[in-house]
């Protein structure tokens, strides 16, 4: 019998990264750190074709399919805007947030470290002062 003790660390930081209204996907600095982004790192994602869920893949290499990591001041992003767009997202109306699940059995199949992005949708407040 093994009996380990079990990393607790990994459970401290809920991970998450939110459309922002101009299209682009911005991380937390606490997520950013975790999934240790890195500027210029090459992205990918996934689409399961029967539950429509969404797969972000910190990619092994660059293709032509890999989107590049940006940063602007302290906060990665990713230039996901023709992507949601082209998913019909309403992030412009709504504030989606991006809850991220590790899914390690889906490394090698998909050539990198794969998140599920569980969607969550918030109204967006009315922006009028």
């Amino acid at each position: 019998m093994a009996i380990n003790i079990i990393d607790t660390t990994q459970f401290n930081v809920k991970l998450k990264a939110t459309i922002q209204a101009t299209g682009k996907l911005g991380f937390t600095n606490e997520t950013a750190n975790r999934l240790n982004l890195q500027i210029g790192q090459a992205v990918n994602f996934a689409k399961d074709d029967e539950t429509e869920e969404l797969y972000i893949i910190i990619a092994n290499e660059t293709t032509a399919n890999t989107l590049k990591v940006c940063k602007s001041g302290m906060y990665y992003y990713i230039q996901t805007k023709f992507m949601f767009d082209a998913f019909g997202y309403e992030y412009k109306k709504k504030t989606i947030i991006f809850d991220l699940t590790r899914k390690k059995d889906l490394d090698e199949s998909l050539n990198g470290k794969v998140y599920k992005m569980n969607k969550r949708e918030i109204a967006r407040k009315n922006m009028k002062s």
